[in-house]
């Protein structure tokens, strides 16, 4: 009999609900106990995937947390560069400038954090590198230059819920944040909004956030959709404030998911598995850090987790939040979703395991 294969260590490092000042000893703790960079080379280009944030709020992870693992990698003889890709949306990150504007003002400088942020995917967010993949949905999928052509990396993602997967994490944030914008349109190609007429107020705010230009106004100045035109990004339901964008989620967010795991896969093969995942439990919101404009906690902070396989810190991050909060990060914020989709996936084709052993390091 061949013996089942040891269950993947993910580290935590709790610490006390809303006191952000000790979120960089955290993660400090959780590099100390792990070790996790031993694959790292001297003048290795080594990628920090990060979310600099969505203006005007600034609800991802702070600076000083990516900050800490600058310094890691130059000490193990690493060239650090933070790095994230172009929205499909409207907004001050779709392009390279403007995205690396943002990242100064939100402090992912070489001055505060110790490394440069560089976009991933170019000044249009079309460069990429094509990867073969064993998809069930695509073949090759396109994974952002910076990304694919780095030695190394180090991806920090922040737990929240998503409007679309139910769940964003380190998937979410491997697969739709290392995209080039032809891999994200190619994700959400299934995704399918409608407008509830009786609900529009004629705001325009979906109007004039809608990158493809598929909504327009139409009688009364409410919101009408051209289907052909849609992207399926998502920005309208996350603009409209009065609940008149719906989704036909029935099928399309087991798509998004499944296309989204696949490309994850795509970044992993294109490191070579030399990756090391950090995930933030703190400011657990209804949505993702793309939404400018706020979003509620959904639970209390529980802490920063670390691993070499995203899949078990994932799982990871889910039982624990269900364990403080009674339910799974999907199931408080948007509970028509099963966030386990992109999980049961993403074993499927080999990017890791749900099953994990947890290693405390303590809590501050």
């Amino acid at each position: 009999m061949i013996p089942s294969p040891m269950p993947s260590r993910v580290h935590l490092c709790r610490v006390p609900d809303s006191q952000r000042k000790c979120w960089p000893t955290a993660v400090e703790k959780l590099f100390d106990a792990a070790r996790p960079l031993s694959f790292v080379q001297r003048k290795d280009l080594a990628a920090i995937k990060v979310h600099v944030g969505e203006p005007p709020l600034r609800t991802m992870l702070p600076p000083e947390v990516a900050g800490v693992v600058a310094a890691r990698l130059r000490a193990a003889g690493a060239r650090p560069f933070f790095t994230d890709t172009a929205v499909l949306y409207t907004g001050p990150r779709s392009s390279g400038p403007e995205h690396a504007e943002v990242a100064a003002r939100h402090g992912f400088t070489l001055e505060r954090a110790g490394a440069v942020f560089v976009p991933a995917d170019g000044v249009e967010g079309n460069l990429e590198v094509s990867v073969e993949i064993p998809g069930r949905h695509f073949s090759k999928v396109g994974v952002a230059e910076a990304m694919a052509h780095a030695r190394c990396a180090v991806v920090v993602s922040h737990a929240t819920g998503h409007l679309a997967t139910g769940y964003g994490a380190t998937l979410k944030n491997l697969g739709m944040g290392c995209a080039s914008r032809k891999g994200k349109l190619a994700q959400h190609s299934d995704t399918h909004p409608f407008v509830k007429a009786s609900r529009c107020t004629a705001c325009g705010e979906c109007i004039d956030h809608c990158p493809s230009g598929a909504l327009a106004p139409g009688e009364g100045a409410r919101a009408e959709l051209d289907d052909a035109a849609c992207i399926g990004c998502g920005e309208c339901i996350a603009q409209c404030s009065s609940d008149a964008i719906g989704f036909r989620w029935d099928s399309s967010s087991r798509g998004l998911q499944e296309k989204m795991v696949e490309h994850a896969l795509g970044v992993v093969q294109a490191l070579a598995h030399r990756i090391v995942y950090v995930l933030g439990l703190v400011d657990i919101t209804r949505d993702c850090d793309c939404l400018g404009k706020g979003s509620d906690r959904v639970a209390k902070d529980i802490g920063f987790a670390l691993s070499s396989d995203p899949v078990a810190l994932d799982q990871a991050a889910m039982d624990l939040v269900a364990s403080a909060s009674g339910k799974r990060i999907d199931q408080l914020s948007y509970p028509e979703h099963d966030g386990t989709i992109q999980l049961a996936y993403a074993e499927q084709l080999g990017l890791g395991a749900r099953a994990y052993e947890l290693v405390e390091v303590g809590s501050l």
